[in-house]
C-alpha cells in the first residue's frame, strides 16, 4: 500500500481502497502536528468527503480522503505535503495490530498558556514535553492510552492537576472505541469540538483539558444521532457553601445528504444538585433520543439546558459557508421583570476557500457570545469543567479573524492572520444578575471594554519523517488592557517548538 500510494501521488492513479483492510477506529486528535496539514487541504478543496462540522476525524476516513485524491494537477508541494500524510496515516492491513509511539519536544513560549489569541501575562521560558501513545486493535475494537509529561502545565492557571511534582503531566487521549456500521461505542478521554472547525464550538469543543466521557453514535455516516456524558467537577452553592455535583449530557442530530451540505442540531443539559441524597446520572439524560427540554419542565432539579443548530454548505467551487447559533434560556413570555432577561445567544459564521490550485488556502470567521451566556442563577448549572468552559472558556466579547494559509514548499505551510477580538466584563464565573439589573446595557460589551488587535504569523514544517517544527510569533495591540480605560497593553506573544517522534508497530497473529 505504501508503494500504491507513492505512485499514485506522483502520476495521479489509482489506488485500492483502505477498506479493503481491516478498517481503523483509531482518532487523528485535534492537537496532532498532522492536523494543520489535514486542514489546510480541506479547505483548498483537495481532500472531500470529510465531516465539516465534527472533529476529531478518524484517521481511516482521513488516509482515505487523501487515497482518492487526483494529483494529476497538483503542485510538487502539495504532492509532498499528502504524501507526508499518506505515511503518517498508513497501517498495517493485519487482523489485529499494535502501535507505539514515542515523542519528545522542546517548546519555547512568551507564556505558559495554551491559547495565542487569549496569552496569559507574559512568562517566557523554555518548555519540556514528552509522551509515549500505545493503541491495541482488534476488528471493530480499538484501545488507545497516550500519556505525557510537559513542564508547562506546571505553570499554566488553567490546569489544576498537580504542580508540586517535578514533572507534571496527563492524558492526552485514553480510550477504548467499538466501531461498526451503524453504531459507535466510546468511553474514555479525546477532545471533540462541534461546528465549523476553524474555531471553538459553543456547545462542545476543546477548551478544558481532556476528560473521561462516553459517547455513541447510532446510524451512518449521513444520518446520525451522537450523544455525550459526563461527571463534572463539584461546585459550590452561591449562599450556602455547600457542594452540588453535576453531571452534563449532550445529544445531536447530524443529517448530511450530500457532501456539500451538513445540518446538525445540538440540545445539552447541564443538571446538578446538593445532597445528600446526591444526584447522579439520570436515565432519561442517557437517553440519545429524549427531547431533555421536556425533562427538564416535568422533574424537579437543577438543570440549564442549551442548544446549537451548525450548517456547513461548499459551493460549486471550494467555498464553504459554515456557521453555528447558539441559544440559552430563550424567554417565551414577558409578563414579568425576570422574564425580561437579556437574550443569552452566540453565532459563528465562517468562509474557507483555496487559491494556486490548492496550494494556498484561506478562512474569515466573525463569532460573537453574549454577556450572560453559560450561567443561571444556579452557580452550580455553571457550563464549565474545573472552570474551564466546556464550549468557550469567555463570554461577552465578539471576534473576527481572517487567515491564510500556503504551501511554499513540500512538507511546509506558513501564513498570516489577523484577529480583532472585543471583550466586555462580563464572565459566566461571575453572579447572575438581580431581576432589578434586568436591561438590553447586559447583552453584550458590558463595563469597560478592552479591544486586542493581533497581526501574527505561523508556520509548520517537517523536513523529515518524525521531526515536526512549528512557530507561531504575533504582536499584540491592546487598548483599555485589563478593562482599565486608557492602559495599553502592547506585547509579542510567541511558540516555537521541535519534537522528534519514533514509532514503531506489530501484529498478533494466533490460530483460533
Amino acid at each position: 500500500m505504501r508503494y500504491c500510494l507513492a505512485v499514485a501521488l506522483l502520476l495521479g492513479t489509482a489506488c485500492p481502497p483502505l477498506a479493503a483492510q481491516t478498517q481503523s477506529n483509531l482518532y487523528l486528535p485535534i492537537g496532532s502536528w498532522a492536523t494543520p496539514y489535514v486542514e489546510h487541504l480541506i479547505r483548498a478543496g483537495v481532500l472531500h468527503g470529510l465531516d465539516p462540522l465534527t472533529r476529531p476525524l478518524k484517521r481511516a476516513d482521513v488516509a482515505r480522503a487523501v487515497a482518492d485524491v487526483d494529483t494529476t494537477d497538483l503542485s510538487a508541494s502539495l504532492k509532498g505535503n499528502l504524501r507526508l500524510l499518506a505515511q503518517e496515516l498508513e497501517e498495517r492491513p493485519d487482523t489485529v495490530r499494535w502501535t507505539l509511539e514515542a515523542q519528545v519536544a522542546a517548546r519555547g513560549a512568551s507564556d505558559p498558556s495554551r491559547w495565542t489569541v487569549r496569552p496569559e501575562r507574559e512568562n517566557s521560558g523554555l518548555f519540556w514535553q514528552g509522551g509515549l501513545t500505545g493503541s491495541l486493535e482488534f476488528p471493530h475494537v480499538a484501545l488507545v492510552t497516550s500519556p505525557y509529561f510537559d513542564t508547562r502545565l506546571r505553570r499554566d492557571t488553567q490546569f489544576v492537576g498537580k504542580k508540586t511534582q517535578f514533572i507534571a503531566g496527563d492524558n492526552a487521549e485514553a480510550y477504548v472505541a467499538a466501531s461498526w456500521k451503524y453504531a459507535d461505542l466510546f468511553f474514555g478521554i479525546e477532545p471533540r469540538n462541534w461546528g465549523p472547525p476553524e474555531v471553538e464550538g459553543l456547545i462542545l469543543s476543546t477548551s478544558p483539558y481532556p476528560y473521561d466521557h462516553m459517547f455513541i453514535r447510532l446510524g451512518p455516516r449521513r444520518f446520525r444521532i451522537e450523544m455525550l456524558a459526563t461527571q463534572l467537577d463539584n461546585l459550590p452553592l452561591w449562599d450556602n457553601g455547600g457542594l452540588a455535583n453535576r453531571f452534563l449530557s449532550v445529544h445531536r442530530l447530524v443529517v448530511t445528504p450530500s457532501d456539500r451540505f451538513a445540518l446538525a442540531l445540538s440540545e445539552a443539559t447541564l443538571y446538578a444538585a446538593q445532597g445528600p441524597p446526591y444526584r447522579d446520572f439520570e436515565p432519561w439524560f442517557l437517553n440519545p433520543v429524549n427531547l431533555w427540554e421536556l425533562i427538564t419542565q416535568n422533574y424537579q432539579g437543577s438543570s440549564n439546558g442549551l442548544w446549537a443548530l451548525s450548517a456547513s454548505y461548499q459551493t460549486g467551487s471550494s467555498v464553504r459557508l459554515a456557521g453555528q447559533l447558539y441559544a440559552d434560556d430563550i424567554q417565551t413570555s414577558r409578563t414579568t421583570q425576570h422574564d425580561k432577561k437579556p437574550e443569552e445567544l452566540g453565532y459563528t459564521l465562517s468562509v474557507t476557500g483555496g487559491a494556486l490550485r490548492g496550494s494556498a488556502s484561506w478562512s474569515a470567521l466573525y463569532t460573537r457570545v453574549d454577556a450572560l451566556d453559560y450561567r443561571t442563577a444556579a452557580n452550580e448549572e455553571q457550563y464549565s469543567l474545573r472552570g474551564v468552559g466546556l464550549a468557550r472558556d469567555h463570554s461577552d466579547y465578539d471576534q473576527w479573524t481572517l487567515r491564510a494559509t500556503w504551501a511554499p514548499v513540500a512538507r511546509a505551510l506558513i501564513g498570516p492572520e489577523v484577529t480583532y477580538l472585543r471583550q466586555g466584563q462580563g464572565d459566566f464565573r461571575l453572579r447572575y444578575p438581580p431581576d432589578s439589573a434586568f436591561s438590553d446595557t447586559l447583552i453584550l460589551h458590558t463595563g469597560i471594554v478592552e479591544r486586542t488587535l493581533r497581526v501574527a504569523a505561523q508556520g509548520s514544517w517537517s523536513p523529515t519523517p518524525g521531526l515536526n517544527l512549528s512557530a507561531d510569533v504575533g504582536r499584540h495591540f491592546i487598548w483599555n488592557a485589563n478593562h482599565v480605560r486608557g492602559v495599553r497593553g502592547d506585547g509579542w506573544v510567541w511558540r516555537v517548538r521541535a519534537e522528534i517522534r519514533r514509532r514503531i508497530s506489530g501484529a498478533i497473529r494466533w490460530k483460533d
